[in-house]
């Protein structure tokens, strides 16, 4: 199949169907500071939204376009250990900054859908136009063994991914420099292992073998790529360098991209083709506020953070602002005093970055406050999981 064209995306647009404001209400023993840096009491709602309305790049085309029969459509799941780069990766290939990434392992905790709509030319010597391919990725948490609820739900949404696709890309990692042994790890065999458990009999599986810019030597890179080939009879192998962004011919992506569009079944477009993902505004900015608490408290803070956005309020014209309100919920009271710092600092330096993260996101102004409340053993509490809006792949 002829390459395609991976084109870098505008900056999308919100649907209109999705404005609105959350309702405030009254919830007790909140510790709050603001993202100026401010502290005192406030009183607030932290029900999630449950609106679904759409991120789209553009505005969307006046006449929708006639089927075509050659077209090919298919959910493309993103899995792998944690840490090797697959939120990278879906970002370079969106061209669109759709899930937060860290140097932390296990950021992503949710399955996030984005979509790519791509042309693809025809091949060589064909007399006939080009066509359409949809690539609904699936970024998924990094498999790993669980210690807590909330661990069981991130690899439940992992293992739902990929017995739900039509190609898999496995995505691993060149091993560290120093590293003589070029053979697959065991927690790679192991997470492998879950994978081909969990999917169905005959999905392709596409190995895309990231962070190659490590392998200095050409003749390391070629034993991985043999290792990994005695692991499993792939459907393709890819080296890649995610972290470019797909700067460059030389980052692999516009190859990983034809190699999984040839192998999508032909069928119509699931989405619109201006659309680039399911989720919400508001879980997107939830998302960017909890990236800055991961960056910005570094080691001092485990994973028990949360954020919850609890009052969103659009302006009445384009010159304001949007005004958000969020949660940060963390595990125990010392955590909720580092989160927010001598002086409220530390939340205010939190809040500034994560909003301009959020208004690069959304295109507009905001304005953003962060409260910051302890919610004790919430990753290992079904219920107050799901209040902080997670849950497993088919909740009850």
């Amino acid at each position: 199949m002829a390459a395609g064209k991976r084109e870098q995306k505008p900056r999308p647009r919100l649907s209109s169907s999705h404005t609105g404001s959350v309702s405030k209400g009254t919830k007790k023993g909140l510790s709050s500071a603001s993202a100026e840096g401010g502290k005192g009491a406030k009183s607030t709602n932290s029900a999630k939204s449950t609106n679904s309305a759409k991120i789209a790049k553009g505005a969307k085309s006046e006449e929708p376009r006639a089927p075509d029969v050659r077209s090919r459509c298919g959910m493309v799941a993103i899995v792998g250990r944690p840490n090797v780069g697959k939120s990278t990766l879906v970002n370079a290939l969106l061209g669109f900054r759709l899930s937060i990434a860290t140097p932390k392992p296990q950021t992503t905790r949710d399955r996030i859908l984005g979509v790519l709509t791509r042309e693809i030319a025809p091949r060589e010597g064909e007399d006939t136009p080009p066509y359409q391919a949809q690539l609904v990725f699936l970024d998924t948490p990094g498999l790993h063994a669980a210690k807590n609820k909330l661990g069981v739900q991130m690899n439940a949404h992992a293992e739902e991914a990929a017995r739900g696709a039509d190609v898999i890309v496995w995505v691993t990692e060149v091993m560290a420099r120093g590293r003589e042994d070029d053979t697959p790890t065991a927690p790679d065999e192991e997470t492998f292992a879950r994978v081909k458990s969990a999917m169905r009999d005959g999905t392709p599986i596409v190995l895309a073998l990231n962070k190659v810019d490590r392998a200095k030597d050409k003749k390391v890179l070629f034993r991985a790529l043999e290792a990994y080939g005695k692991l499993h009879d792939f459907a393709a192998y890819v080296p890649i360098m995610a972290a470019r962004g797909g700067e460059g011919g030389s980052s692999g992506l516009d190859r990983l991209l034809d190699e999984v569009s040839a192998r999508l079944p032909k069928g119509p477009l699931l989405f619109p083709e201006d659309e680039l993902t399911d989720r919400p505004e508001r879980f997107l900015a939830a998302e960017q506020v909890r990236e800055q608490v991961i960056r910005q408290t570094r080691d001092e803070i485990p994973y028990a953070i949360a954020v919850t956005i609890d009052s969103w309020e659009e302006p009445s014209n384009a010159k304001q602002v949007t005004r958000i309100e969020a949660t940060v919920h963390v595990d125990k009271e010392a955590q909720r005093k580092i989160v927010i710092g001598q002086g409220g600092e530390r939340i205010k330096h939190i809040g500034m970055a994560a909003r301009m993260s959020i208004e690069a996101t959304l295109g507009r102004r905001i304005h953003l406050a962060l409260y910051v409340r302890v919610e004790e053993g919430w990753a290992h509490d079904e219920r107050k999981l799901a209040e902080l809006g997670y849950q497993g792949p088919n909740p009850k």
